[in-house]
């Protein structure tokens, strides 16, 4: 029996910062990293220039009823809505003087992501290790930082610049900067080429009280299964990414768990965002992949295809496991619409599949201890929803130059700004880099697959070994092993923010 949505909570949308639930409209955006150098003179800038700017939720989904509007009367320029959220990391907040600091819960927010990133198998030395970071690493690490989203460059930069250019009376300056944009030429696509952003969690919770004409933020669009969204996108409690709502209940992923509190009452209706800087070595990934698929006699795109558990279009191997489906990569009602049970031997989609580390839909986990197959599916399924994150990331630098494609050697740097939102970093964004991603041994019944071979890291040991890439499908045996040579994703930046309420901005932020 399908739980009773009507009873779900009401969303304070315009409470909550724009960018974790609904998210903010971007084809350019701007991350400022700031430090704070005169807390009363930031409090009266917050107060008097940043505060009337910030997006919230409620906002953001107004603009969203805007966009599909305007898409319907076949318009063609682009709506210019400029979005702003602002986050603090802890020494932000220190800083600040909010109370109660020593009380929040997230041990990983607490300590900061350069004081997490060995943890996170990142590496120890050299140009990618934490102290040689552009932002974030050990001795860099920002107060804050200003997301400004629009549709056009000139846009997010005039706003950018009426927001920087008051830095310098106002008690802050920006410690690093970045504009990261869409790709024009493969728009919705992330360097490596493939369909970004494609497997989002839906989020429960109503929103009749801001939007009388619509019940919840998203509604059943699944025909066959009223606890999803989207087909394939299992509806999931508003406090896994929204302190002060219910979050998952680890034994039933249907009924509402314990409210997320997260420590301090201030936390309410904020969230955690996690930021990476990942730099992206597209020729040698390029260079990889061919040689590759030639030495296995397989098709490039195919072996590329298994690398990531979807092809380049965004269809799902799992669904389409010889040949591309474009027509079905592009269909938001499709191309998200499966799972892992009817594929127990990885043959389909290996279990090192970038989509498969990240998110094992319904394959067994080691949170299952029940005697049946059935029942540990069931187990698996209700604790892997309680890591869910919500990503919001886009792509930063120029696309590959010819030179660099000629000489399959990246020399212009280029990547994706990873950006997540959840309520505990260290149980959601960790716990899937490090239990999923770069574990070697995760797979249902002790299968061992090696490392995700998109995003895993292992500190500094190469090559790592990678299990399933050539298995054949339907019939055939599991093939050889494949050695990934490199990282072909490296971390450059990053930090962990809370992205506060806008009461809680008001209260301690604002002066």
């Amino acid at each position: 029996m399908a739980f009773d949505r009507n009873t779900e909570p009401q969303l304070e949308l315009r409470d909550i910062q724009g960018d974790s639930v609904v998210g903010l409209q971007k084809d350019f955006e701007w991350f400022v990293f700031f430090e704070i150098s005169d807390v009363a003179k930031f409090k009266d800038f917050a107060g008097k220039a940043l505060l009337p700017r910030i997006s919230t939720a409620a906002k953001v989904l107004e603009w969203e009823f805007a966009i599909a509007a305007h898409k319907n009367a076949h318009q063609a320029h682009k709506l210019d809505l400029i979005g702003v959220n602002v986050g603090f990391s802890k020494p932000g907040l220190e800083k600040l003087k909010l109370p109660d600091l020593d009380k929040i819960e997230d041990a990983a927010f607490a300590q900061g992501l350069a004081g997490r990133s060995q943890m996170l198998n990142d590496p120890k030395q050299g140009p990618n290790s934490a102290q040689n970071w552009k932002v974030g690493g050990p001795n860099n690490t920002p107060d804050g930082v200003i997301l400004i989203t629009g549709p056009t460059q000139a846009s997010v930069d005039l706003v950018h610049k009426a927001v920087t250019d008051a830095a310098a009376t106002s008690g802050w300056k920006v410690t690093y900067e970045e504009r990261g944009m869409t790709r024009e030429f493969d728009r919705g696509h992330e360097h490596f080429g493939f369909l970004d952003g494609v497997s989002q969690p839906s989020v429960r919770g109503r929103i009749d009280q801001v939007f009388p004409d619509r019940k919840f933020l998203q509604k059943n669009q699944n025909p066959d299964d009223p606890n999803q969204g989207l087909p394939g996108a299992d509806l999931i409690w508003p406090g896994e990414f929204v302190f002060g709502y219910p979050g998952q209940d680890p034994a039933d992923p249907e009924t509402p768990g314990k409210p997320v509190s997260g420590g301090p009452d201030w936390l309410k209706n904020g969230s955690l965002m996690v930021f990476r800087r990942l730099n992206q070595f597209v020729p040698e990934f390029n260079s990889f992949v061919e040689d590759t698929a030639d030495k296995l006699g397989m098709d490039s795109d195919l072996f590329a295809a298994r690398m990531v558990g979807r092809w380049k279009s965004g269809a799902p191997i799992s669904i389409t496991p010889q040949q591309d489906d474009p027509q079905l990569g592009a269909d938001e009602m499709s191309n998200n619409d499966f799972d892992f049970d009817n594929d127990p031997r990885g043959r389909r989609c290996p279990f090192a599949a970038h989509i498969r580390k990240a998110y094992p839909r319904n394959d067994i986990t080691p949170a299952a201890k029940a005697a049946s197959e059935f029942e540990r599916r069931e187990e698996s399924e209700a604790n892997t929803e309680t890591h869910r994150i919500m990503r919001r990331g886009i792509p930063f630098g120029l696309d590959v130059t010819d030179d660099e494609n000629k000489n399959e050697k990246t020399t212009v740097e280029r990547g994706l700004m990873f950006v997540c939102y959840q309520t505990s970093i260290t149980d959601q964004f960790e716990f899937i880099t490090r239990n999923w991603v770069n574990n070697p041994n995760f797979a249902p019944e002790g299968d061992k697959p090696g490392f995700d071979p998109i995003l895993g890291q292992e500190a500094d040991h190469n090559p790592r070994p990678v299990a399933g890439l050539a298995m054949s499908y339907p019939t055939g045996d599991r093939g050889p092993t494949t050695e990934v040579p490199i990282d072909f994703i490296r971390p450059t930046g990053g930090g962990y923010f809370f992205m506060p309420s806008i009461t809680t901005l008001k209260k301690f932020v604002a002066g």
